[in-house]
């Protein structure tokens, strides 16, 4: 067995070979690896930043499944993708990156692990980023079996987050397939049960964080008239810690990151998290393995904050923002429908759409939505064919009614989504909306919206994400 000291010349050892792999040109080899569990558990004598010559930004890209890690290099023009296990790292995709007239990084796939792929690269691949802040990742891939388009916010990881006075945040599920009480889906989201919204407190000092005040909440009724329901209570706390990892410096709940045992009689882990907290405030949550009662009736402890797939948020605004002076702002970002879990739509994957929003152009080429329009209402939709290379804005098919702010700066519980009968994702023949619950705030000066909704009337019936950065452009 290993002593503390080997296991930290070994991260040590694995983490610098991250940090060479540009000496060779693309496709990138393997990655020296170490088990997650021993390097995820090292102590931490300081929270100040990893000093590093490394050009790339280091993300950690969580809420939408297996951990990985993005480095995107403005400097280099180069992007990888890796994941790690109890085996060490793996490439999942890496390439060459440039940046669209609209501001959108185009992600080219040079090296995909097991496939040969010939000039041209695989394009199709983009993300929405305030550099060195926060990101929005669509990722898609082709393969024997099919075409897989993946979606994950991307925390920024270089350093240890920085709260000396508590700080609230607030955050949104990153959904699963629907789940409702009468159409029960294994591992799904059942808004009226589980976490679709929320608050925390964090602070820290060194290398300690403290979550407190924990609220969560289920998705209001359609009315949108109240905050929903309460699922803890607002005293709900926990500590963890900000540790080096493979990830970056990342917290983990519980601090001891505990790997299943291969073979007869393997454990299974604890419910954790992995949450990464950038530099201005966003923050996304893995959620790891939820633990709850066996009998669905009963919502399950929401482990720290999102159910689902985890959560994405920020910090609250000092004070509120008038839905006004939101619409006002041009977003770019990601349309995400988690798909139906009833037994006719199991086969359904849902969407992963690059979008925008807010575009003066947009309105009047939107087609008849059933809302009103008054100037909180930010009209939208998908990029056409899926592609921002062509397009400076996206076609105008959605429409976000933000409606009257909560209790909470930054939080709108009785927003409106109105689908237009030409988005590519609507089932149905006619328009039609559904209730949502959208948080706003500024990261690193620019505005952002994050809003999930649970849409029973179209078809398929799913979930929604609608993740939204402000451009610059």
């Amino acid at each position: 067995m290993k002593t503390l000291t080997s296991w930290v010349a070994f991260c040590d050892k694995a983490s610098a070979t991250r940090k060479n792999r540009r000496f060779s040109r693309l496709p990138v080899t393997a990655l020296v690896g170490v088990a997650l569990a021993g390097c995820n558990s090292l102590p931490v004598s300081t929270s100040k930043p990893v000093q590093t010559t490394n050009s790339a930004q280091l993300y950690l890209a969580a809420g939408v499944g297996n951990l990985e890690t993005y480095e995107i290099d403005h400097t280099a023009k180069d992007f990888v993708a890796t994941s790690y296990g109890a085996g060490g790292g793996t490439i999942q995709a890496s390439g060459s990156l440039s940046q669209l007239s609209n501001g959108i990084l185009d992600l080219d796939i040079t090296y995909l692990p097991g496939q040969t792929i010939s000039s041209p690269p695989l394009t199709g691949n983009w993300v929405v980023e305030i550099p060195g802040q926060a990101a929005l990742m669509e990722l898609e891939t082709t393969s024997s079996v099919g075409t897989n388009t993946s979606f994950a916010p991307l925390a920024p990881t270089q350093s240890c987050p920085s709260v000396k006075a508590a700080e609230v945040f607030q955050f949104v599920t990153i959904p699963k397939r629907l789940s409702t009480q009468s159409t029960v889906v294994a591992n799904g989201w059942n808004p009226e049960l589980e976490t679709a919204f929320g608050s925390v407190k964090i602070a820290t000092s060194g290398s300690t964080v403290q979550f407190s005040s924990i609220s969560q909440y289920t998705l209001p009724a359609a009315n949108g008239g109240t905050a929903g329901h309460p699922i803890n209570p607002a005293s709900a706390s926990v500590t963890s810690s900000c540790s080096p990892t493979f990830y970056g410096q990342t917290m983990s709940v519980p601090n001891a990151v505990t790997v299943i045992n291969p073979g007869p009689g393997a454990q299974s882990i604890p419910a954790s998290a992995t949450i990464g907290i950038g530099p201005s405030g966003f923050l996304s949550e893995d959620a790891g393995s939820p633990q709850g009662p066996s009998d669905p009736t009963i919502p399950p402890y929401e482990n720290v904050l999102g159910a689902g797939y985890g959560a994405i948020g920020m910090m609250e605004p000092s004070a509120q923002i008038a839905a006004s002076t939101l619409a006002s702002a041009h977003y770019q970002g990601i349309l995400y429908g988690a798909a139906s879990g009833s037994s006719a739509d199991v086969g359904s994957p849902g969407f992963r759409l690059m979008g925008s929003f807010g575009y003066s152009n947009l309105q009047a080429s939107c087609p008849k939505l059933p809302g009103p329009s008054k100037p909180s209402v930010l009209y939208g939709g998908e990029f056409r064919n899926n592609d921002p290379s062509a397009h400076a804005s996206g076609n105008c098919d959605l429409a976000i009614d933000l409606g009257s702010p909560g209790t909470s700066n930054g939080l709108f519980p009785a927003a409106t989504v109105y689908v237009s009968k030409t988005f590519p994702g609507n089932g149905t023949t006619d328009a039609y909306s559904f209730p949502a619950v959208a948080i706003a705030g500024q990261i690193a000066g620019k505005y952002a919206i994050f809003l999930i909704g649970a849409d029973t009337t179209g078809s398929p019936q799913q979930a929604w994400g609608i993740y939204l950065l402000q451009s610059g452009k």
